[in-house]
């Protein structure tokens, strides 16, 4: 990976939609120099896919929070599995430290976020004990690395 590809991908993070040509002209390289840089950034993994960033707020899903889980391992059960496959999981992460998984969920409301807590993430079969941290304002959150 050259300088262009870092700036090729720089762009990419800040818009996954730009176009080829819009790249080539901002990066001063040919089209067909670009395509096939794409092409090969996309073959090595390094793009691993393309996305977007929707806004929460217009989808009325006011509430973040952050969940530690701790899991009794003595009771054999898929809890990771579980939790992955809820759609208000946006997150999850094996841990070192107290918890062993930690969660990003995003709901409605705490009423939701309740139901979340309750209905689902606690009947999970070998879950003893889960700690919740709601966000209040976010000032800083990136969906990717810096290149």
């Amino acid at each position: 990976m050259d300088n262009y590809d870092s700036k090729i991908l720089r762009l990419l993070i800040k818009n996954s939609r730009i176009t080829g040509a819009d790249i080539a002209r901002k990066i001063n390289l040919s089209l067909p120099a670009v395509t096939e840089r794409l092409r090969k950034l996309d073959r090595s993994g390094i793009v691993d896919r393309y996305t977007i960033k929707v806004n929460r707020e217009q989808l009325s899903l006011h509430l973040m929070a952050y969940i530690n889980v701790w899991i009794d391992h003595t009771k054999n059960t898929p809890v990771k599995d579980q939790l992955i496959a809820m759609e208000e999981v946006m997150e999850c992460h094996h841990v070192a430290g107290d918890s062993d998984l930690l969660l990003k969920v995003l709901v409605q409301d705490t009423t939701a976020l309740e139901q979340l807590l309750v209905g689902k993430i606690k009947a999970i079969k070998g879950i003893t004990r889960t700690s919740t941290t709601i966000i209040l304002s976010s000032y800083k959150e990136e969906i990717n690395a810096k290149i």
